[in-house]
C-alpha cells in the first residue's frame, strides 16, 4: 500500500461524517425503541431522526464522491452529477426559503450557487485537460 494513498482529504472527511450522521441516527431510534412500548414514538422517532439522518448521509456522501475527484470517465460523469443536483437542491431550496422569508435562504442560494460554479470549473478543467 502506497503511503499517498491513506491521506487525509476531504472526501474522507465527509465519508466520515456520513457515517457518523446514519450512527448517531439509528443510535437514538434505538434508545428510543428500547425506552419506551408506544409504537407511536418509534414511528415518530424514525420520521422526525431516521428520515433526515438518511438524507443528510446521501448529501455528505455525494460532497465526499465529488471531493475524492476519483479517476476514469465513469466517476467523473457520477461526481459531476451528484454536484449538479446537489447545487440544484441547495438553489432551489435557497430561493423557495426566500418566498416564505426564512433567514437561511441567501446561504442556501450561495451554497448552491457555489457548487454549481465548482460544477462549471471541473467541466472547464476536464475540457482543457489535467492541470
Amino acid at each position: 500500500m502506497k503511503r499517498r494513498s491513506l491521506r487525509v482529504t476531504w472526501a474522507w472527511l465527509w465519508t466520515v461524517s456520513a457515517l457518523g450522521l446514519l450512527a448517531l441516527g439509528a443510535g437514538v431510534i434505538m434508545a428510543i425503541a428500547l425506552t419506551t412500548s408506544d409504537s407511536d414514538d418509534v414511528a415518530l422517532a424514525v420520521a422526525l431522526i431516521g428520515f433526515p439522518a438518511v438524507l443528510g448521509a446521501f448529501a455528505l456522501g455525494t460532497l465526499a464522491v465529488v471531493m475524492a475527484r476519483p479517476a476514469g470517465a465513469r466517476w467523473r460523469t457520477w461526481r459531476r452529477w451528484g454536484l449538479a443536483l446537489v447545487g440544484a437542491v441547495l438553489l432551489l431550496s435557497g430561493l423557495t426559503a426566500l418566498g416564505w422569508g426564512t433567514q437561511g435562504a441567501v446561504l442556501l442560494i450561495l451554497a448552491g450557487l457555489s457548487a454549481l460554479s465548482f460544477l462549471v470549473m471541473d467541466v472547464r478543467r476536464g475540457r482543457e485537460g489535467p492541470s
